[in-house]
């Protein structure tokens, strides 16, 4: 069985050779053959990746990450949810449009229901990989049947913003989720955003997050 001290210059070295962490502020100590890590890295996979370091040397007990993750630049909460959208949306495997997504403080929070559990595990790991994104809550459920009937009010919605006048070009998308619609894209003129709530509104029965990005003048 190696020893503390052997366990912490062996991780330390392995810590060092890594390109995602050498550069990062890592402290590590080893008690009775159970590494503790403390410190912040910027990106959620670089928790892991020095978790699974840690935990692959022979003699490793167990791994206790204390890490936080510390994003490098200033992105908000609504440009971080967009990314996570854009992300979900190119990835195959995700029913992007019964999936909701808050983003607070920088903490992703993934809503709405899914056809199976490996649905939602994907979903939480492109949530976790969005550059800006702290961590993730999925409160993902697996629920075929409210899937389906999401994904019809989904269509249902996309098809009244494109029947609203204005936005028949503008990139707008819905995501439905328990009643509670999530509108989200870009518009060049902050009337548009309010005319796509307006028409989400005349259909009643939801509750309505509004993270569309104005990207132009603020005047019609």
């Amino acid at each position: 069985m190696p020893t503390d001290e052997t366990l912490t210059s062996l991780v330390q070295g392995a810590f060092l050779n890594d390109q995602r962490l050498s550069a990062q502020p890592l402290k590590l100590s080893v008690a009775e053959n159970i590494v503790t890590l403390e410190g912040s890295v910027q990106t959620y996979r670089r928790k892991l990746a020095a978790q699974e370091i840690a935990a692959s040397f022979d003699g490793v007990r167990g791994v206790i990450n204390n890490l936080t993750v510390e994003p490098p630049d200033q992105m908000s909460d609504d440009e971080i949810a967009a990314s996570v959208r854009a992300a979900l949306d190119s990835n195959a495997d995700v029913a992007k449009e019964v999936i909701t997504v808050c983003v607070n403080g920088r903490v992703a929070s993934l809503a709405g229901a899914v056809g199976n559990q490996w649905e939602a595990i994907v979903a939480e790991d492109v949530a976790r990989g969005v550059r800006g994104v702290r961590d993730v809550q999925n409160l993902l459920l697996v629920d075929p049947a409210e899937q389906l009937e999401d994904q019809a009010m989904c269509r249902k919605i996309e098809e009244a913003l494109r029947d609203t006048r204005g936005l028949k070009q503008a990139r707008i998308s819905a995501t439905v989720s328990n009643n509670l619609v999530v509108l989200s894209g870009k518009v060049e003129q902050l009337w548009q955003k309010e005319s796509a709530e307006s028409a989400v509104e005349r259909l009643g029965l939801f509750r309505i997050r509004n993270a569309i990005l104005v990207t132009g003048s603020i005047n019609g």
